[in-house]
């Protein structure tokens, strides 16, 4: 989804052929070999790979020649992702995003001006941008390169795309920067229990910056939500944060109630016995608002409805932080907010019929809750909260389920070097038991490997998988795992 809103055509290209330079770089092959690879014409494909050149000699300070007398030869000495970043921070929708934050006195035609770019051209290049924060009630002024709506949304919006675009890398310098990275963080490291690795100490660095030039340029939060997290609120340790730029008790409140917001806001837990976990069970014991309402109505109905009798949410104090957090922090906003799950391909739960179990359920409960009173917020919320919850608790599910093993006969000749590669693949499947066939008894199976389609009886009617020895190995293994996985998603499905 990134790519999408931030690559226009032309880059979107130049990574397909990339990619392809970095796959047969062994070797030089013809303009021709690239335009049948990529369906392209022969001058689409040339001006590409002039335009490829342009780039990696900009990244590599020297001069890059892919296009010779002879073909096309790139000798691989920089990644697929390095370049990929690279244009992602070079498009127009990531320059505004940096603008509007760095650079919060600058309208179109400064920042115009500033990059090389006619007004018209960024209005249009910027579209899917502004699309997207309309999908979070933002508006996005373009000939004054605003944002207008919630600021907490917004910040969140910010640091969601910055991240996922950059890693908080090669961002512009805050002139004179008051910010204390190393003592904020020793304040926070109690709630933040990874705050000192060297991914999470980049994250943090770049929501300080966020919050900061907000504040500056006058987008001051000033007023706390409804609900408080359940991390601990500290506006004295906002104070120091802040300095002389806060001087208003409600701000300073608002702000720091943010800060401790932003702790829970993503599903951060990865340890059985992180100390979050006492506040959590303290503040589920001692407030009772809609957010502890959700909470222990949600984990209930998973609890009964899709787990063992003995089961406990002791048991999974992981998930059920992760649980509390992903929940918390929409009954807090009380509005959808940008997340990077939803912003990357997880569509590795699409064939999983035990995510899709979940997502209907959750979303069922989600809709009779947001009929009550003082929830009707979470009708704008439920695609988004079921489809996190799903994810994040289905492993959980499908490692309770009964049958969930896929029993597999493989019927193929007496030869040990033909058979031994396929029965290695098939016997590391973790949801696979490999089975001795024995004639016409087909009630202990759920699936047929055979290396010909004769060699399947006649009166089998089981799903089947025809390995031909003869055949391409790697398509034929991706072919079959996809196969196998199939039966395993329909595995113990309940239909109720």
């Amino acid at each position: 989804m990134l790519e999408a809103m931030m690559l226009e055509d032309t880059a979107k290209r130049k990574l397909i052929l990339f990619k392809l330079l970095t796959r047969f770089s062994d070797k030089e092959h013809s303009i021709n070999f690239f335009e049948n690879k990529l369906d392209y014409s022969y001058s689409r494909v040339v001006y590409l790979l002039e335009l490829l050149q342009q780039d990696l000699t900009t990244l590599a300070h020297e001069k890059i020649e892919i296009l010779h007398d002879s073909g096309v030869c790139y000798k691989q000495d920089m990644s697929y992702d390095r370049y990929y970043q690279y244009l992602i921070t070079q498009s127009i929708p990531y320059q505004l995003l940096i603008s509007i934050l760095f650079y919060p006195t600058d309208d179109l035609t400064k920042f115009c001006e500033k990059n090389y770019h006619s007004k018209a051209t960024v209005v249009r290049k910027s579209k899917l941008l502004s699309d997207y924060f309309k999908q979070f009630n933002i508006k996005m002024n373009t000939s004054q390169l605003t944002l207008y709506g919630d600021e907490r949304v917004i910040r969140i919006t910010l640091y969601t795309l910055i991240w996922l675009a950059s890693q908080g890398t090669h961002l512009p310098k805050i002139p004179n920067n008051p910010i204390a990275y190393e003592d904020i963080t020793k304040v926070i490291s109690p709630y933040f229990p990874d705050s000192y690795s060297y991914s999470a100490d980049k994250q943090i660095t770049l929501i300080l910056d966020i919050i900061y030039l907000r504040v500056l340029s006058g987008n001051v939060l000033t007023e706390k939500t409804t609900i408080d997290p359940y991390i601990p609120t500290s506006p004295i340790y906002a104070k120091i944060f802040f300095g002389d730029l806060i001087s208003e008790t409600n701000q300073l409140a608002a702000e720091a109630q943010y800060a401790a917001y932003l702790l829970i806001a993503t599903p951060n837990f990865f340890r059985n016995n992180d100390h979050r976990l006492s506040l959590l069970g303290t503040y589920l014991d001692t407030h009772i608002n809609s957010a502890t309402k959700l909470f222990e109505e949600f984990c209930t109905l998973f609890g009964e409805k899709f787990m063992p009798n003995d089961f406990s949410w002791d048991d999974a104090p992981i998930l059920f932080g992760n649980t509390a957090n992903i929940i918390f922090s929409t009954a807090i906003s009380e509005q959808p907010f940008p997340t990077l799950f939803h912003l990357i391909n997880h569509s590795l739960y699409s064939k999983n019929e035990y995510y899709y179990q979940l997502l209907t359920h959750f979303k069922a409960l989600f809709q009779k809750i947001a009929k009550r009173k003082n929830f009707a917020w979470l009708k704008n919320n439920i695609e988004q909260l079921s489809d996190t919850l799903a994810a994040l608790l289905v492993p959980l599910y499908e490692s309770f389920q009964a049958n969930k093993v896929v029993r597999i006969a493989l019927i193929a000749e007496s030869n040990y070097l033909l058979i031994q590669p396929l029965t290695q693949f098939i016997e590391e499947l973790p949801f696979v038991q490999l089975v001795a066939y024995e004639q016409n008894k087909f009630s202990s199976l759920d699936f047929i490997v055979a290396t010909s389609s004769y060699l399947i009886p006649e009166e089998c009617h089981l799903p089947s998988f025809v390995f031909r020895f003869s055949a391409n190995n790697d398509e034929q293994y991706i072919g079959l795992y996809q196969a196998i996985k199939a039966v395993h998603n329909t595995k113990g499905v309940n239909p109720s």
